[in-house]
């Protein structure tokens, strides 16, 4: 049924251009992204209005969906600030969304293909716009469109899955394939240049993950990842930035690793003392300044009230402290929940030499692991990406099933 405001667009047409507008802008624009989150959350309320009822949705994930956001309310509510918490727990809330618009609209081959490319090209601007900042500015960390070369390394890590799933997706044209190889290529050198040494290690696992579940491409893996080895030697010998970023992971010396094991000291501290339902969401930038800075911190917060570090570095002692056993296992099974529904996809899927669901999974073990030593898992523009690349891969499956 026509919508009031778009008498020529369908409802479903217009959350289709809502999905390409959110694939383009997710990682290029926060504030364009916002505004198709808007939009989209704007046509489905009117759609409901006039329809009194909600689009239909997969029932499961919006049960655990609600089940989480349940826990998050009462760990807001028990929160040392609950208005600053319930306004993470909002912002939160609407993260998801990505992932309930491309779950809903995302119906037809063509839907499918036209988010693909449009998150392609998306990919090839970030690209572009780190290996310019590394070559042509001389800035000593490509960070692309995103805030930090953290941000930048985790859109690296979400890339390369959905890039090689890209280049062998027999529904897209030997044009597109052919692009989306040659964005891998770009994405993976971007992944250097970035110097994130969290993503570098995350990179690593990701790949011995995939070696685990697929036993057929083990020693075409072998020789690609010898190859990309010897490569990253040889450029890594002719650039000092790589050597020192490559000595410092493992030094006891380095400011940054240093600093980390005090922040991270300090959230099983704070864990420790509020076990249950912690300090509260966005709280442990008040609980480590204020009181659970280590004296041998270097990094010390200055004189304006919630100035300093205001995450632990690492996402699972970011919950724990924050949001206690509650926090945590929350955190813990929504995530464990996805990764089955993506691997019983995979499993699904295992006449596909890289699926959806092994896209998928790869994509949540990146971002996991690079948060071991980093909190990305908070952060607006990297779950908006990972929702909508999480709901589309889903919805892949139906589909083709279709």
């Amino acid at each position: 049924m026509p919508l009031k405001f778009f008498p020529k667009i369908s409802f479903d047409s217009a959350m289709y251009y809502v999905l390409l507008l959110l694939a383009l802008a997710v990682m290029l624009s926060t504030a364009a992204a916002s505004i198709a989150v808007g939009l989209g959350t704007l046509f489905i309320i009117v759609w409901s209005v006039r329809h009194k009822k909600l689009p239909p949705f997969d029932s499961n994930i919006l049960e655990v969906l609600a089940v989480y956001l349940v826990f998050q309310i009462f760990i807001a509510a028990m929160s040392w600030e609950p208005w600053n918490s319930f306004r993470e727990v909002v912002g939160e809330v609407h993260r998801f969304f990505p992932l309930i618009f491309a779950l809903t609209f995302i119906k037809k081959r063509e839907q499918l293909c036209g988010v693909l490319i449009a998150s392609l090209v998306a990919f090839l601007i970030n690209d572009a716009a780190g290996i310019y900042q590394y070559v042509f500015k001389g800035e000593p960390r490509a960070f692309g469109f995103n805030h930090t070369p953290t941000f930048y390394g985790s859109f690296m890590l979400m890339q390369l899955p959905l890039l090689i799933y890209m280049a062998q997706l027999e529904i897209l044209s030997t044009l597109w394939r052919r692009l989306a190889a040659f964005a891998a290529v770009l994405s993976l050198i971007c992944l250097v240049l970035s110097m994130t040494r969290g993503a570098w290690l995350a990179l690593i696992m990701v790949v011995a993950v995939f070696v685990v579940l697929e036993k057929r491409f083990r020693l075409l893996t072998a020789k690609i990842c010898a190859g990309l080895a010897v490569i990253f030697l040889i450029v890594a010998l002719a650039s000092p930035q790589i050597q020192d970023r490559l000595t410092t992971i493992t030094s006891t010396k380095f400011q940054s690793n240093t600093e980390r094991i005090l922040m991270w000291k300090a959230a099983a501290e704070i864990f420790r003392d509020y076990p249950i339902y912690g300090v509260g969401q966005k709280m442990y930038v008040n609980a480590y300044n204020k009181y659970y800075i280590d004296m041998e911190a270097r990094e010390r917060p200055g004189k304006i009230d919630g100035e300093g570090h205001t995450h632990p570095h690492n996402n699972f002692l970011q919950r724990a402290s924050e949001g206690g056993l509650l926090g945590l296992a929350s955190f813990v099974g929504l995530y464990v929940y996805f990764f089955w529904k993506f691997f019983s996809q995979y499993k699904r899927e295992k006449n596909f030499a890289f699926g959806a669901g092994m896209a998928a999974i790869l994509i949540l073990a990146g971002l996991q692991l690079e948060g071991l030593t980093d909190t990305n898992m908070n952060q607006v523009p990297i779950m908006r990406e990972f929702w909508l690349l999480a709901g589309t891969l889903l919805a892949a499956e139906n589909i083709f099933k279709r």
